[in-house]
């Protein structure tokens, strides 16, 4: 029995802070459509609680754990396996907990490959040039995963050009890295353009401006921000007919195979809990 079941299937965002996560919106919707006997919560955790709240999480009936920042690094280090990806990436957003062990995965790359492969399902890693914006853990994540399926030419942006060295080190032959003052360089090939920084977000820092039109190799832009749901970079990139890929998508799909982990089920209905969410974050848009 799924819906009548005594045995309540739990799970939960871990970070601090999670106010805003939209995770505990995502998987209530699935455990909803599905019938299943389930919640999932968000849990602020303060940094010097976040071990022994990992480690007693399965005794107090968690099936496992979505893991956000800051603890993405800290988790790996509570697992006893780790997923390959997990390993590569020295971080992890998803714990199960199976049979008395910490089982460790990371399934942000894959969500944002899986996100834009939605929206162009022909698309060629191979073929194409990318361009990312930034150098930290979401970077990290997203060029591993375009690596893996197949991407042979990356250029790193960044501020701080001596972190953009340090991911392009992981990616010999294939990765090159820019400072932020020389982006022209680093788009003037760029046939895809990622921003993996937080800029534009609501209440994260100031977006940078980019004339799209000296550009005219560029045939997409993505944004992991996902709120607002465009943002002045996506809009720039719109009026210059570019196509563009916000980041809800890469929300909705690395949250799909912790859903499966957590509840034994697949989730249903996407399109539709896309139009929750955007309806949510109209809502507390005017909040």
């Amino acid at each position: 029995m799924r819906g009548g079941s005594r045995v309540v299937k739990k799970a939960a965002v871990v970070g601090n802070p999670v106010d805003h996560s939209l995770s505990p919106d995502i998987h209530s919707f699935w455990l909803n459509e599905a019938g299943i006997n389930g919640i999932y919560t968000k849990e602020t955790v303060k940094h010097e609680n976040f071990g022994s709240f990992i480690v007693n999480a399965a005794k107090k009936g968690y099936s496992g754990l979505n893991i956000t920042v800051p603890f993405k690094e800290k988790a790996f280090k509570l697992c006893d396996v780790l997923s390959e990806t997990a390993k590569e990436l020295g971080a992890v957003n998803l714990i199960i907990f199976e049979n008395g062990k910490i089982m460790g995965d990371n399934t942000d790359g894959q969500g944002f490959i899986d996100s834009v492969i939605e929206k162009i399902p022909n698309l060629s890693f191979k073929k194409n040039n990318f361009s990312i914006l930034g150098a930290g853990g979401a970077a990290k994540g997203i060029i591993h995963a375009l690596c893996k399926n197949g991407a042979k030419n990356i250029n790193i942006i960044n501020r701080d050009l001596k972190k953009a060295k340090d991911l392009a080190s992981s990616y010999s032959g294939i990765a090159t890295p820019y400072a932020l003052s020389d982006i022209e360089k680093g788009l003037t090939d760029a046939s895809f353009l990622i921003n993996t920084t937080t800029m534009g977000m609501k209440g994260g820092p100031d977006s940078i401006e980019i004339n799209f039109s000296e550009f005219p190799k560029i045939i997409c832009f993505t944004d992991i921000v996902y709120n607002p749901k465009t943002t002045s970079l996506m809009s720039d990139a719109l009026k210059s007919g570019i196509k563009v890929i916000g980041g809800i998508g890469m929300l909705v799909n690395q949250a799909v195979p912790a859903f499966r982990a957590f509840y034994g089920e697949e989730p249903r209905n996407l399109d539709s809990l896309y139009l929750v969410l955007e309806n949510k974050m109209k809502v507390d848009h005017n909040d």
